[in-house]
């Protein structure tokens, strides 16, 4: 509670402008996000914007499912579905691997043998399978006449299953923010760089890691392993601007200040700069926004800089992405 509160007070003045901005780009405009394993809730970079999103949360597993959505009437969000369904390259039955830890829970087999090696191996242990219905993305898509802007994935190494029952949905998608991995955590799981590939194949660009998570065999050995990361996947703002679209700009400069992107932002601006049918002010807010954004990360990055140099007096070799 009072981290949060000092957070507010810190934040405020950005979190204004930033407000005030969104509201004069998005309009009337809302982002439908589609949250595929949603197990442990939206993610906290979508909570100050949820009144302009339409969120979707697909979870099949009904020990995380039934807390997933709010009460109607206390709905932060303009509308809300749950899904409670597993998604696949196809449609018809799987097999789900119920875990100790209902998070881990995958279609796929945990690597114990990988697995074994660090911390808390035990949230991996098979409690249950359970023989669940199954479809695929651009189903769900059909069945609700709704496409999505954003799609979050986050479904234990069935990531590029469920983007392979998608080919629809992926022609009209903004973001993917999707969790990869570098080592085999399931048995025969894909891993990041079929998925970068295959999303690079349907026109969208690797923008950044925006979480990194390394596994050790205990808290103070090391550094860790880099074992899997949260990354995102975007159209490119020139891309954006050349559709000449204002809903098209409206819900990327939401989605590029949700992931504090005020590169992308810029980008968009100066791809606008002669666009004939987006508005003077449109354009403006746009570039505002993107300016305040990196203003703020540019402080930051200085801050981890100067962090960095202090470590270096005593471990040479540390670097500033340690501190991210």
């Amino acid at each position: 509670m009072l981290k949060n509160k000092i957070k507010q007070i810190a934040t405020a003045n950005f979190d204004k402008n930033v407000t005030r901005l969104i509201q004069r780009i998005a309009g009337s405009e809302h982002v439908s996000l589609l949250d595929v394993g949603a197990a442990n809730g939206v993610y906290d970079r979508w909570t100050a914007f949820q009144k302009y999103i339409d969120y979707f949360a697909v979870e099949p597993d009904l020990r995380s499912s039934d807390n997933l959505l709010y009460s109607e009437s206390k709905s932060p969000y303009n509308s809300q579905t749950l899904i409670k369904r597993a998604l696949w390259h196809s449609s018809g039955e799987v097999t789900l691997n119920l875990c100790r830890k209902p998070m881990a829970s995958s279609i796929y087999t945990p690597n114990r043998k990988f697995n074994d090696l660090f911390q808390d191996p035990d949230r991996h242990d098979i409690v249950d399978k359970i023989k669940i219905e199954c479809m695929t993305l651009d189903e769900v898509s059909n069945q609700i006449g709704k496409s999505f802007d954003v799609i979050k994935l986050d479904v234990q190494g069935a990531e590029l299953d469920v983007l392979k029952g998608a080919t629809k949905s992926l022609s009209s998608v903004i973001a993917i923010d999707i969790e990869v991995e570098f080592c085999e955590l399931y048995l025969g799981q894909p891993l990041f760089d079929q998925i970068f590939n295959f999303l690079r194949q349907a026109g969208l660009e690797f923008i950044d890691f925006t979480y990194i998570y390394r596994w050790s065999p205990d808290q103070f050995n090391g550094l860790g392993q880099s074992t899997f990361a949260d990354a995102l996947f975007m159209l490119s703002p020139e891309k954006i601007a050349a559709s000449n679209t204002e809903h098209a700009i409206s819900k990327f400069a939401v989605i590029a200040a949700i992931y504090e992107r005020g590169d992308l932002l810029l980008r968009l601006a100066t791809a606008l700069d002669n666009s004939t049918k987006i508005s003077h002010e449109k354009i403006t807010a746009v570039k505002s926004l993107g300016e305040i954004i990196s203003a703020r990360n540019n402080r930051t990055q200085r801050q981890l800089n100067r962090a960095t140099k202090i470590i270096r007096l005593f471990h040479p070799r540390v670097r500033a992405h340690i501190l991210h």
